[in-house]
Order: C-alpha cells, then structure tokens, then sequence
C-alpha cells in the first residue's frame, strides 16, 4: 500500500483538517481543538505522528506523556481519513504509537472518547487494539454524551 508512519510536519496541517472534517466524527468545536493541538504538536508541546500513502496524509494521532505520571502517556487525538479506514492504516498508527510510548520508557497509554452511538466504531477499534474500559463519567460532555476512560498496559501487568 505503499504506507510510511511518520513525524507529522506543518505541510501536513491541511490534510490532518480535512481527515477531521470529512470523517463527520466531530464537530466544529472538536476540529479547532484537533488543530490547536496540531500547532501545539509543531512547537513540540506533543508528539504528532502522520500515516503516509503515496505522498499524501491519511491519518494522524497526537500524543503525550500525561502531566505527573512516571510512565503514563495518552492519545489526545486519533484519526483516519474516511477514504482509508477499514483498510489497517488505523491499526498500524495505533501499532507505531505504542512501539513509540515504549521506546520512550512508557507502560501504558490511556484514552477518552464519548460515548455517543456515533462513536461506536472507535470504541469498538479501541478495544480490537488492546484497550480496557477503565472507567466512564456519565454525562461528562453533555447531557447524555459520557466519556469513556480507556486504558492499555504495554508490560502486561496493569490496565
């Protein structure tokens, strides 16, 4: 398929916004936010990794250690462009980013995600991917849209 996980670089700020707004995942609220973590990424406040197929972005995952913990990092943001999911480009970033954590000296990753039916599917590729439902807080969006706490151990011994 021609596929490289890459460092996500400023040229590829267009492509990341529009996997997010053509994915109809999130809202306008949520793609601002994406990207004001993109920009935040570029000024190394995270780690930005980009799927690459045939020269052009398709996917991308923001990613950090989680403030006060030893080795705790979290996915602040994962997506694939609507054009390539169901095709393993989701599987191998979520791959990279674990192999990354480790080399890092990470030994688990945690992740929020609602708990709307229209996220159904992301939930379901979280748990395929490894990750335990660890906790939920009802109605942590809004009324009726709870956020769901997902956690992955990468030395087997914790979730």
């Amino acid at each position: 398929m021609g596929m490289n996980i890459r460092p996500l670089l400023p040229a590829d700020r267009d492509a990341v916004h529009a996997a997010l707004v053509e994915s109809h995942a999130f809202t306008e609220e949520e793609c601002r936010v994406a990207l004001e973590m993109v920009d935040a990424g570029f000024n190394d406040d995270y780690t930005l990794l980009g799927v690459d197929l045939l020269g052009q972005v398709r996917g991308y995952a923001c990613i950090g250690r989680t403030p006060l913990t030893a080795s705790t990092w979290h996915v602040y943001w994962i997506c694939v462009h609507p054009a390539v999911q169901g095709t393993g480009v989701g599987r191998a970033l979520q791959s990279r980013i674990e192999a990354f954590v480790r080399e890092s000296g990470g030994e688990r990753i945690v992740l929020e995600t609602s708990g709307r039916a229209a996220y159904e599917r992301t939930r379901t590729f979280y748990q395929r991917c490894g990750f335990e439902v660890v906790g939920r807080i009802r109605d942590f969006y809004q009324p009726g849209d709870d956020c769901v706490v997902y956690c992955k151990s990468l030395t087997g011994t914790d979730a």
